[in-house]
């Protein structure tokens, strides 16, 4: 199989080497992996980032594809969460590394008019608070698509996680559908992915099933699969069932990106590889 969305100890929320996971990789028989470690405009806690350590990320995919020993592919990306808050800073970024392999959208943290407060720090007691929060979320993302320097939108349902996997919230997606459509809509045209994210569980939210079934419908055919794994444990969690809901609604490849070049690659073979 291949893991398009994994952090390492590159990122502020895990501690697991590279090497680490590309041992990992190598042990289940894996295709290859990419790794996305987190560079967010504005972080966890609010505060404004203006720089990525590339220079680090550059030293620590050189031990991780010495691991790989060329048996698995093993490339550099990046997770780019919070563009909105500052473009700028975010071309910047990317602009630093013309070699970067793969770039995922993603947003993480509400709006300056809500502190910017990350979704994982709220505590969703109410239905008010959630469509607060997710009224001012899609509002971001739209932004983000807008801007489009990416190469796949990340974990759409974000806020999701902990609403409803975590705060037993119970929320109605419907209200956000011209939303999405339209977000959708833009990727089709610019030919970007979207992603399903296992969310580093063994089985995969259910509003994937309805995203997927709206972006084929539209004409979206690239779609990208991730775990968004911060530890081994987590590693490759949920990963065929995504593949196997992808080959559901009609998806018979996935894209695999390298200098930013897509190339399509069978799901039917990642998953007989595993």
């Amino acid at each position: 199989m291949f893991d398009a969305h994994i952090h390492s100890s590159m990122s502020f929320d895990s501690s697991v080497p590279r090497e680490d996971v590309v041992a990992e990789a190598v042990k289940r028989g894996f295709y290859g992996l990419c790794f996305t470690d987190h560079y967010d405009v504005v972080d966890s806690y609010g505060k404004f980032v203006s720089d990525y350590d590339w220079e680090g990320t550059r030293m620590a995919q050189q031990r991780a594809i010495a691991c790989a020993g060329g048996r698995i592919i093993v490339n550099n990306g990046i997770e780019l969460g919070n563009a909105p808050y500052g473009f700028a800073a975010a071309e910047s970024v990317l602009n630093a590394e013309p070699e970067v392999d793969f770039v995922l959208g993603s947003i993480h943290n509400a709006s300056e008019k809500l502190d910017y407060k990350d979704y994982y720090f709220v505590d969703y007691t109410d239905t008010d608070i959630c469509y607060k929060y997710l009224d001012d979320y899609f509002i971001q993302l739209e932004k983000l698509v807008e801007w489009g320097n990416f190469d796949s939108l990340a974990h759409v349902p974000y806020p999701l996680r902990y609403m409803m996997q975590r705060d037993g919230m119970d929320v109605d997606m419907a209200r956000y559908q011209s939303s999405i459509d339209s977000m959708l809509r833009t990727l089709i045209r610019r030919g970007q992915a979207i992603e399903i994210n296992a969310g580093k569980k063994p089985y995969i939210m259910p509003e994937y099933a309805y995203l997927l079934d709206r972006y084929r419908a539209l004409g979206g055919r690239l779609i990208t699969v991730g775990t968004d794994a911060h530890s081994i444990p987590q590693f490759g969690m949920g990963l065929k069932e995504a593949y196997m809901l992808a080959l559901e609604k009609g998806f018979e490849s996935v894209a695999v990106f390298k200098r930013r070049k897509c190339e399509l690659v069978s799901i039917r073979k990642l998953l007989a590889l595993e």
